[in-house]
């Protein structure tokens, strides 16, 4: 039975979602989450519609089961693939994904933005949609990122990988980080344009929107400290807690 205590289930492909995990702690710190952390079949950006389709559908049934009250995407490709059929599935409960922050980066006064995403994001239909509504005074330059996320969730170093990028986008006064990988990255994102340029992240948006959810749903935590426990489906849920606190204090030093 679900309740106020309930917990909001929160999965991605690996480490990339806990930058959303971080951003709904920060705006909703009394509540309790699951985060579950698909690394066995990471990166899903290389994987084929059917297979994220397939994948996102066993994560949510595994949050679901374990009570969770609402369900957040915290992925791009995961989003694009399988948000309308979980929420056809699942319809007695909030979903909520995230999408590249497009639409802010489109209203700033920026002029020329890059849209770094995974290869399956940048092909998806919701994509292509979300530039084409949106494109206008300012030029939105889709960048797919084939090996990006995968370098992130192994640790590996991303700057000559950043550089050749940036050298063959040229001039760019904006970025929006269409995976939710990229924000731990965005120093190395930075130092590869070499110049100043305004970053745009879907994070805030999404756990804003989870919150509203929520509360038109009268399922906001009562109140106190909530917890926050972790799922890896390569069975090393130690490595996803352990990154988590060190994703929070990088981005968030106060919490």
């Amino acid at each position: 039975m679900i309740k106020n205590a309930s917990p909001i289930g929160v999965f991605d492909s690996g480490v990339g979602g806990l930058s959303v995990l971080a951003e709904l702690v920060r705006q909703m710190p009394n509540e309790n989450y699951i985060y579950l952390g698909d690394r066995k079949n990471a990166p899903y950006g290389s994987r084929t519609t059917d297979e994220v389709l397939r994948l996102s559908e066993e994560n949510a049934k595994r949050l679901v089961d374990l009570g969770a009250k609402c369900l957040v995407i915290a992925c791009n490709t995961a989003t694009a693939a399988a948000a309308d059929s979980l929420r056809r599935t699942y319809a007695t409960i909030p979903i909520v994904g995230i999408e590249p922050a497009v639409k802010p980066a489109a209203h700033s006064a920026c002029r020329r933005v890059a849209v770094l995403a995974t290869p399956r994001t940048v092909e998806s239909a919701r994509f292509s949609e979300l530039i084409r509504a949106n494109s206008g005074a300012c030029e939105l330059i889709p960048v797919p990122c084939p090996r990006l996320a995968g370098m992130i969730e192994r640790g590996e170093d991303v700057r000559d990988y950043l550089s050749e990028l940036f050298a063959s986008l040229g001039y760019v006064d904006g970025i929006v980080l269409g995976c939710t990988h990229y924000p731990f990255v965005k120093n190395e994102i930075l130092a590869a344009v070499g110049r100043a340029v305004e970053i745009f992240d879907g994070a805030v948006g999404t756990a804003a929107q989870t919150k509203r959810r929520l509360d038109a749903a009268g399922l906001l935590a009562d109140g106190g400290e909530g917890r926050v426990s972790f799922i890896s489906t390569d069975g090393d849920d130690a490595y996803i807690e352990k990154f988590f606190k060190e994703v929070t204090k990088c981005l968030f030093p106060k919490m």
